[in-house]
């Protein structure tokens, strides 16, 4: 049975294109010969005898973590290849499609530095897209090409293994990047373009739509923007075809932004988030920093100080309210 679920010869076959002599030393060398002679005759079994000794010691192999992946460029991936493995970075994603039957896909085009495939993920996998952004890179573990798409089975895997660096209108440079920012003031529609500004709070930076500029009617002053494959002079922001903008609608009582420098006593913390002061009670103070073991004769503001300095640079989320002049803190997280 091959892994679509076919008959070949009456054997389940796994076409990993490796023979019993590639796996039969790994096995030998961490359980003896005779040992691992008896492991495969053991999994034969198991598989009421549907299965071939090379498959059968490609099995114990995978299952002991033996194996190593072979990695392809992707310029090596042929029509019809199977139990693909490659990594690259996520260059496009392409909107969600739904069909009659109630399945829908979604499918992203993954580059490294020998060429280009497309992706399609189904059902619930292509879901997990919404956690992904342009410039990620990725891992995919036996994958199958059919038609030069790049398709994920029930034994393929999708793995993250970085992410795309996160500029702020602070530290911009030339290149492709991608930027999480606040949206600082709207210039609007002009011509075939849509202008806006962006801000960290130390920092302006302006961002220009040159593709779809209707994507810009949207925006409000205070939405949190993620533009992700922008075009960068060092200054301005391009959004063209490939680039992606996500927006987080502005809420009067909830902010968002880097954390930054922070002023920690007994009666609490003043914590700046994007460039704005948070006054942080003791209670909340614990909470965010999860002191919440911390014991009694353990100088908490100390505690406080040099936790706060790790977590310098991160994005967190303020639920406030505002009195006596003050921004208080009810709530902060971390993203």
């Amino acid at each position: 049975m091959d892994l679509d679920g076919g008959f070949n010869n009456g054997f389940l076959d796994i076409p990993w294109g490796a023979q019993l002599e590639d796996h039969l030393p790994l096995l030998s060398e961490k359980f003896g010969k005779e040992e691992a002679e008896r492991k495969i005759d053991a999994k034969i079994s198991s598989f009421s005898g549907l299965l071939t000794r090379e498959a059968a010691a490609k099995l114990i192999a995978a299952e002991e973590g033996l194996l190593k992946e072979r990695m392809l460029p992707i310029s090596g991936i042929t029509d019809g290849a199977r139990d693909v493995n490659i990594r690259g970075k996520i260059k496009k994603i392409y909107p969600m499609q739904e069909y009659r039957t109630g399945k829908r896909s979604r499918s992203f085009i993954l580059k490294d530095e020998t060429g280009e495939v497309e992706v399609k993920l189904w059902n619930e996998e292509a879901d997990s897209i919404y956690h992904y952004h342009l410039g990620d890179t990725l891992k995919i573990s036996n994958g199958y090409i059919r038609n030069k798409i790049l398709n994920i089975g029930y034994r393929g895997k999708v793995e993250l293994e970085g992410r795309e660096a996160l500029l702020t209108p602070s530290n911009l440079h030339e290149g492709i990047i991608s930027s999480k920012a606040r949206v600082s003031s709207i210039g609007g529609r002009n011509g075939d373009e849509f202008l806006f500004s962006i801000s960290d709070g130390e920092k302006e930076a302006r961002v220009c739509i040159t593709h779809i500029p209707e994507r810009g009617e949207r925006l409000a002053v205070g939405d949190v923007v993620l533009l992700e494959g922008a075009e960068c002079d060092g200054e301005r922001l391009f959004m063209g075809e490939h680039s992606r903008m996500l927006v987080k609608k502005n809420s009067p009582d909830i902010f968002r932004g880097e954390l930054g420098d922070s002023e920690v006593g007994n009666e609490g913390a003043r914590i700046r988030v994007g460039g704005e002061e948070f006054a942080v009670s003791p209670e909340q103070l614990v909470r965010f920093l999860k002191l919440e073991g911390l014991k009694k004769d353990i100088d908490l503001p100390a505690v406080a100080r040099m936790k706060l300095t790790g977590l310098k640079g991160k994005w967190a989320t303020v639920l406030f309210e505002a009195r006596e002049g003050a921004k208080h803190a009810k709530d902060i997280s971390l993203r």
